[in-house]
């Protein structure tokens, strides 16, 4: 979580996209992202808890506070972000961006399970 948001400090747009979940990263507004990164004063982060679970592939939850300053105002947004880590990687599982997959098709995060089985319960 903390590399992400230091991604959006820094405006680094392809590595917010490569550390969402591959199969939603067509589904990302780039311009919005980038807009939303470059216009804006980050204030901080803050990660309240992050909670691992185990098995194949490991996820987890982050929930974080961050703070930013915008031409409207300043802002804070509390989330509780889900994770998957595929092949040593930790990917963000975007509640945003749909999913196409059934509960019955191989989990989108290439685990080779079933989506009912792996990323389902994470969205």
């Amino acid at each position: 979580m903390r590399s992400r948001y230091s991604a959006y400090v820094l405006g680094l747009i392809d590595y917010l996209v490569s550390t969402t979940l591959p199969a939603q990263q067509a589904g990302l507004d780039r311009d919005a992202i980038s807009a939303w990164s470059l216009q804006s004063t980050w204030l901080g982060l803050e990660v309240e808890s992050s909670e691992v679970f185990g098995g194949q592939p490991e996820h987890a939850f982050v929930t974080f506070t961050a703070r930013w300053h915008d031409s409207t105002g300043e802002h804070s947004h509390r989330e509780q972000s889900s994770f998957v880590q595929n092949e040593g990687r930790w990917y963000f599982i975007d509640p945003t961006v749909d999913v196409k997959a059934g509960r019955n098709d191989a989990c989108p995060c290439g685990s080779g399970q079933k989506f009912k089985k792996c990323c389902a319960s994470y969205l």
